[in-house]
This record gives C-alpha cells, structure tokens and sequence, in this order.
C-alpha cells in the first residue's frame, strides 16, 4: 500500500490540474469521455461539487416496444411494473428487463453522482432480484435506491427496511409475534448500519429485540405495497444492551405499532458506530481500499461527525471527502482496480461508443453489456450475497478479487468484439469502436509523440515507461522509424475520410494501438 502524504480534509485551494480532474472524475463517474472532461475542464472544486452533486432526475422504466421480448399479455407501448404476476418464466424475463434497463442508465449517465451512489446502495443495502423473484418488487427496489442515492442514509434504512423486495428477501414478511424472524434484524445491525468492527458490541438479545420489534411487516402482490397487520406484531416492550444505553421500546397495539420500527431506527442511528461503519464503506468506494489507524482517525472519524452532525445527510460527507486534500493526494491514483463497470462501461463511455437511437435495439445492447458484467463476476440486480460483492469487504484482497485468470482474458475478449471489424452483435444490432473519430478530438492527432501521450493521459492513472511508449509508437508507424509514417496516413485520412484506403489504414494501426493500451495493467486500475 502506498503511502498518503497528507491526512487533511481541507479542500483543496488551487485549481484543479488535468490529472487531479481525471482522478475526480474517474472515481465519481463510469467512465470519462472527452465531453465529459470538457464539461468540467476550467471548474474550481465548487463548481465540480455542484455538478457532481446535482441529484439526477428520476428516469421511467421503459415500455416495451416488442411484446414478445418480455411479456406477451402486457401491451404494446405499457410498463410492466405495475401488472400483475404472471409466472416464473415471464418474470425471469421481467428480471432480465430491469437489470438490462438499470445498466442502460449508468451507460447514459450524467455529471452526477447519482449513478455511482446508487450502486453503492446497492452494494451495502443488498438485495437479489433473482432471490426476490418478483421484478415489480426488485423495481420498487432500485426506485427507492436511487431516490436516496444523494440523500438521507437514515431515511434509506427506514424506508428500505419495510420495502416489498427487502421483506421478502430476508424474510421480514414471515417476522410475527408467534415466530419471530432474525434475518432481517440481524443484518441490519451487522451489514447495514453497525457493522462488525471491535467497537461493536451490539449482543444476540439486542437482535432478538429488533427482530421482535419488527413483527407485523407484509408484502401485498395485488396491490404491490408494504402494509402492517397489527395482529401480528408482538406488543411486549423490547429491551436493549448497554450498547444502546439499555434502551427500552415501547410495545404497541394497533396500528401504532408500526411507530416502533421508526424507533428502532432512531436507536440505531444514534450510534456513532454507525456514521463510521457507512464512512468506511464510501471511503472504500471512492479512495482507497485500505484504512489504516491514520485514516481511521484524521478521515473516517471527522467524516462520521460530518454525517451525524447533518442528519446522516450524505452529500455534505461527499462534498468534504471529494474536496479533499486527502482525496487528492496521488498516493491514490491507481491505487483501485477496476470493478467490471467500471471496465467494461468505463470503456464504452472513454471511447465515446454510438448506441443505437432506437430503443428495442438499445436495449438489446444493455442486455448483452447486462450478460458479460455477470461474466465478469458483477451481475447488476444480483450480488453474491447479502453482504455484497467481496471486492469491497473481503480483506485482504478487497478489489484484486475482480482479476483473476478467467476474468482477464474475459475481460479482453469483450474488448475485442468491440474492436473487431463486425462489432459486437448484440443479436440484430451492432456497436463497435470508432478510433478514428476518438483521435479527431484529441490536439495534434497527427503527431505520434502528442498522440500517445494524450491517449495515455486521458485513458490511464497512472504515468507509463518510456520503453512502453515506444512499443505504442511502433505500432502507428507500422514499423517504420520516421514519425512522418504516421502523420502522413493521418493528414490524408484527414484531407478524404471517405476514402476506403485512407481509412483502413488509419483504422488498421489504431485498433491494435488502443487494444495495447486496454491490455496494459495500468488499464486495469483508475
């Protein structure tokens, strides 16, 4: 692990440089694309904060265009969230619907955070849509995730704790005053919001209580909502640990029994445990996957009263922790592998990569970009486990868990079928890379020295060796020793892009230069 020179939250004064911008925008957005780095190009860290931290409108799930592609009894031209259940097979198709959608919107994100920060919910506050089994739930779901994204931490905890999706996957809809159920409860405190450190020490009665407190909690297929059955709830008071200060809840008849769930979040939430378990995790996310008892005490802690000082509001953590002089420190460029969005959707945002404007064929494209991220070991919809994907808990090898012998050659192949002449088939449409049109937006293009220099700063965190460079060069000038090779089938490619030959050649020396540089290590980490 490399070592920060500096542990300060002050933000930082100057202006942003190019590759302070780059590391900013790497870790905030999927992917870069030169409008995207223009858009930001010549902004103070203010200014870059209100962009990034500007909530994203609320896109709406598609309407079908082709019956046949989900369900064949829902219309033409309708949405499917709200129909009824049908059957296993059409909601398996359901599932693949919402997944490939959810992946359309990180591919056409904006400036904003909110994409990025609904994945990390998704990520901490786990469910499985293919464990759920119902897609209307799993969209209620990712709705209330991304409508927190920027938002409330504690108001999350609350409103997810009684989501349809969440109460079927870890039982709550079968938590009742006869049988009470840990599930939930259990990983409330232990994954959701406490968490496991030393410092916790939350005990089993403390679960049992939750869980007690919890009872009454059902899921509604018909009318596709969260109600409470007071029959059902266990109405005896419910006492804590020490932990909680011997904290004692109230039990409630009636309706008014519902109020002890907002209780218990205010229980826990009145831990600073808490602030400091979701501080590490976003630490996680954004910095560096090492937190070390300097970080821990200059970072994490500050960050936690941040949080708690403003409700659990996250966009004041975000705004510090990004502002950072500790954010900024180039100890933690490169210091994070790419997870597989941030690769293989980080790519096709680099490269600026053309969908089609039709959207039955768009949605194609995110159903194969849906596939090969399962490849990749990141299905969206369906982590691991409850805990999330083990490359952000799973110590001591955190985000090398995405490399390994498959997924790196996977990871190439599905490059290539981008670079490949034919593209990538998406099973009608086809997109591939168009280098050339990549190149025309970087200055002097036709310079070989400026061009790897350019690409390797835009597309890479990290500086490469000169001996590298080299290897790069030779390929644009097709073996040859004098730069005017390159320059020479630029400018006529240049002076007659419609020429067939003028193209291939172009083309021909760009594809293999690029795949050199996706193929470096120092391509495999931001």
């Amino acid at each position: 692990m490399r070592i920060a020179s500096s542990y300060s939250l002050a933000p930082i004064n100057s202006k942003l440089k190019k590759d302070e911008l780059s590391h900013l925008l790497g870790r905030c957005l999927f992917g870069v694309s030169i409008k995207d780095f223009e858009f930001f190009k010549g902004k103070d860290i203010n200014q870059c904060m209100e962009s990034l931290l500007k909530r994203s409108p609320a896109p709406e799930m598609l309407a079908q265009d082709d019956p046949d592609i989900i369900d064949p009894l829902v219309p033409r031209g309708t949405q499917w969230i709200n129909a009824p259940y049908e059957s296993e097979e059409i909601d398996k198709k359901r599932r693949f619907y919402l997944k490939a959608w959810w992946v359309g919107q990180i591919i056409n994100r904006d400036y904003s955070l909110t994409e990025k920060m609904t994945l990390f919910w998704h990520n901490h506050f786990v469910t499985e849509m293919d464990i759920v089994k119902d897609g209307r739930y799993s969209y209620q779901y990712v709705h209330t995730l991304r409508s927190h994204a920027l938002g409330n931490f504690k108001n999350l905890i609350r409103e997810g704790t009684t989501n349809i999706a969440m109460l079927v996957y870890l039982n709550g809809n079968s938590n009742n005053k006869e049988a009470p159920n840990e599930n939930y409860s259990r990983e409330l405190m232990e994954l959701f919001t406490l968490g496991k450190d030393p410092h916790v020490r939350y005990t089993e009665e403390d679960v049992k209580a939750a869980a007690r407190v919890l009872t009454g909690w059902k899921d509604d297929k018909e009318t596709l909502q969260t109600n409470f059955h007071p029959e059902l709830h266990d109405t005896d008071d419910k006492r804590f640990s020490s932990f909680f200060d011997h904290t004692i809840i109230k039990g409630r008849s009636g309706a008014s029994g519902a109020i002890e769930t907002d209780e218990l979040v205010d229980v826990i939430f009145c831990r600073k445990e808490t602030a400091k378990y979701f501080c590490r995790n976003l630490y996680r996310w954004l910095v560096c996957a090492q937190i070390d008892d300097r970080v821990e005490t200059e970072i994490i802690t500050p960050l936690a009263y941040i949080l708690q000082a403003n409700n659990y509001e996250v966009s004041p953590v975000l705004r510090t922790l990004l502002s950072s002089e500790h954010f900024f420190d180039p100890a933690f460029r490169g210091c994070i592998v790419k997870s597989p969005v941030d690769f293989w959707i980080g790519a096709s945002k680099q490269f600026d990569l053309a969908f089609p404007a039709i959207s039955v064929e768009n949605h194609l494209c995110w159903l194969h970009y849906m596939f090969y991220l399962g490849g990749l070991s990141m299905m969206i919809g369906d982590p691991p486990s409850v805990a999330g994907w083990p490359a952000f808990y799973q110590a001591p090898k955190f985000h090398q868990w995405w490399i390994n012998s498959y997924t790196l050659s996977f990871r190439m192949k599905i490059i290539d079928s981008l670079i490949a002449e034919e593209g990538l088939n998406c099973n009608g449409p086809r997109i591939k890379f168009d280098f050339s049109n990549f190149v025309r937006q970087l200055e002097n293009p036709e310079d070989p020295d400026k061009l790897i220099n350019s690409s390797v700063e835009f597309l890479l965190a990290m500086e490469i060796s000169q001996s590298d460079k080299n290897r790069l060069k030779a390929v644009l000038l097709s073996g040859q020793e004098a730069d005017h090779y390159w320059t020479d089938a630029w400018n006529k490619f240049i002076a007659d892009p419609e020429n067939k030959e003028n193209k291939g050649v172009i083309e021909t020396r760009l594809k293999e230069f690029y795949r050199k540089i996706i193929n470096m290590p120092e391509y495999q980490i931001m």
